[in-house]
């Protein structure tokens, strides 16, 4: 069951991911007892960890269920079990009863949903983390959609960030994962979205600003929006059927060509992240509708993506440098979009994507048209995982938008040529011709270039040098030495006192039947222990390793 409570939603949250610290705590110590062998464990702890978590996003709902959502797209930051477990929180939302809905369109709208509405439909269209949708009539006879906030949904959104925030920094204390993900700018990004999504008035603008951009394509739509009866909680719309996008033998008993249609859903897309900069960030197939025509209907705006006018350019690098198999000028364009951190070794990096594009190179035409990109993922994601490689979250969505088109696409088309879709828009983008004839003239030059240029080696070794780092090794004193020392016992003193405090303190409360707060007591007791471990066990690190320079 949902709660409100602070105390009780932070406490929770804290449990459960303190929970899953402790284990894997636990489980890495196990690993250098036992070695390899006790590998083959890690995989089953994470399936339990995400189960976990599922459950307890589904009786918190508010941010978990969302947070759930977002991170079951992030092949870089979780492994597989746990993308496997989230996935699932897409369709296990529990909806909000009537009644509650009722009173927030009649706070917000001012009025009784009866004399609103001429109909109100009390079972729900759809229910998500934050909305849930219902049908109703207007006075004037429009059937429309009305999309509500849940009740009270903002003081738990906010209530779960401030959580978050302590989840995040126990994560960058206790694990080595900051070094895969940038957190705080997940965070930074996550939170802003959410804020965002919280109010349909912005809905209503992403709407409209994608409705101007495809006004002269008759092949996509939105629906009608009625200002009059939307606010920041309630947003009203156009009520729009269709047939489904995925239902392929639907599309042909009504004679519509779902080879056409897959055309103009990928059609739409290129527009939209190419040329507009702004796309649709959620199109599973309850959001995309077909007409009778073969046009697609799109709904739900409260998630979108934008791309500036920088990352544009980069993706022309990009672009071009696939087209040319210039490993160089593509881990450069992924570093300006924010995909390889700084700290990345360039040049391993970029005998990995030469591996890559040779591969790319030696696919035939036709093979290279029927590439599935989630496919590709998930042989990329040990390279993700091997590498300083990130996803930067403003890129999250488009990367979950691209994984759910390639679905839908297939599935309609599984012979589409992307190839063909992509080069009208590659000429667009890069000003040029996207033919096989430009790939051989790309490929020739790069062979007679290579005869007078200087050996990639050198040239790299020149680079090194000049950008080289220098080492000072500096001897600890006797004074510095004595001075560590105080400093370590003042500050194992604290640990002691901290930990000895709250172990007494859950005693008393247990003691006293306030069960729920002492196992909270007992969860920081088990931080702290942690933090005392992991402040000994850097220590110990730095000890070793001033022990070994000093040696030299």
């Amino acid at each position: 069951m949902i709660t409100h409570s602070k105390i009780r939603r932070t406490g929770a949250v804290f449990k459960l991911f303190a929970g899953f610290l402790i284990e894997i705590a636990w489980y890495n110590l196990l690993r250098r007892i036992y070695g390899p062998k006790i590998e083959a464990r890690l995989p089953e702890l994470y399936r339990n960890q995400a189960i976990r978590f599922r459950e307890t996003a589904l009786v918190l709902q508010g941010l978990m269920i969302k947070v759930g959502q977002f991170f079951s797209t992030r092949i870089d930051v979780l492994p597989v079990e746990y993308i496997t477990e989230l996935a699932l929180l897409q369709d296990q939302v529990p909806p909000v009863s009537s009644a509650k809905i009722k009173e927030v369109i009649e706070l917000e709208l001012g009025g009784k949903v009866e004399e609103l509405f001429a109909q109100f439909d009390d079972n729900h269209i759809a229910a998500a983390s934050f909305g849930q949708v219902h049908q109703a009539v207007l006075l004037s006879g429009e059937v429309v959609a009305v999309k509500v906030l849940r009740p009270s949904i903002e003081k738990i959104i906010e209530i779960d960030l401030t959580a978050f925030r302590t989840v995040i920094w126990m994560v960058k204390v206790f694990t080595k994962w900051e070094q895969y993900a940038d957190f705080d700018a997940i965070y930074a990004e996550f939170s802003a979205t959410i804020r965002e999504e919280l109010d349909y008035r912005q809905e209503l603008a992403n709407l409209e600003r994608f409705r101007r951009n495809f006004q002269d394509d008759p092949m996509i739509s939105v629906p009608a929006v009625y200002p009059k009866y939307s606010r920041q909680r309630v947003l009203t719309l156009e009520f729009v059927s269709g047939y489904k996008v995925t239902d392929r033998a639907g599309l042909l008993a009504a004679g519509i060509s779902p080879k056409n249609v897959a055309g103009n859903v990928v059609d739409s897309y290129l527009k939209q992240a190419l040329i507009h900069g702004f796309y649709h960030a959620d199109p599973h197939p309850g959001n995309l509708f077909v007409r009778p025509d073969g046009g697609i209907i799109f709904i739900d705006f409260g998630m979108v993506g934008r791309i500036t006018d920088h990352n544009k350019k980069a993706v022309r690098k990009l672009i071009g440098g696939v087209i040319n198999s210039n490993a160089e000028e593509v881990s450069h364009a992924l570093q300006e979009l924010g995909f390889i951190k700084p700290a990345a070794n360039l040049l391993s990096l970029q005998k990995a994507i030469s591996l890559l594009l040779a591969g790319l190179q030696d696919m035939q035409l036709e093979e290279l048209g029927k590439l599935k990109i989630d496919g590709l993922l998930e042989e990329l994601r040990e390279f993700i995982y091997s590498q300083p490689f990130q996803i930067p979250v403003h890129y999250t969505f488009l990367g979950r938008a691209v994984g759910t088109l390639s679905g839908i696409a297939t599935g309609l088309d599984p012979n589409m040529n992307i190839l063909a879709v992509i080069k009208p828009y590659a000429k667009q983008v890069l000003g040029q011709e996207f033919s096989l004839l430009q790939l051989v003239w790309q490929k020739t030059k790069k062979v007679v270039l290579a005869g007078v240029e200087v050996p990639p080696l050198l040239e790299q070794t020149l680079r090194d040098l000049r950008a080289g780092d220098v080492q000072v090794k500096v001897e600890m004193g006797p004074v510095l030495r004595q001075l560590r020392f105080q400093e370590t016992l003042a500050n194992r003193l604290v640990w002691t006192i901290l930990l000895t405090g709250t172990g007494i303190g859950a005693a008393v409360l247990w003691s006293s039947g306030h069960k729920d707060i002492a196992v909270l007591l007992l969860y920081i007791m088990g931080v702290l222990a942690l933090l005392l471990v992991n402040n000994l066990r850097k220590r110990a690190e730095r000890v070793l390793h001033w022990h070994r320079h000093s040696r030299r």
